[in-house]
């Protein structure tokens, strides 16, 4: 259950990564292409620590 919880956590934060992506794109809006860019991936790396210390 631990395991899917966090694969979805990490799935969730590769969607943060992506729209924020997408629409800083279509808005011209750097800073929430960085935001995102940094939310979505120390969300991934925390949820992926977890996993790897849970074996």
């Amino acid at each position: 259950m631990k395991f899917a919880l966090l694969r979805s956590v990490q799935l969730f934060a590769m969607i943060i990564t992506l729209s924020g992506l997408y629409i800083g794109i279509r808005d011209n809006n750097v800073m929430l292409e960085l935001n995102a860019l940094i939310i979505g991936a120390g969300i991934f790396y925390v949820a992926n620590t977890v996993i790897k210390n849970s074996y």
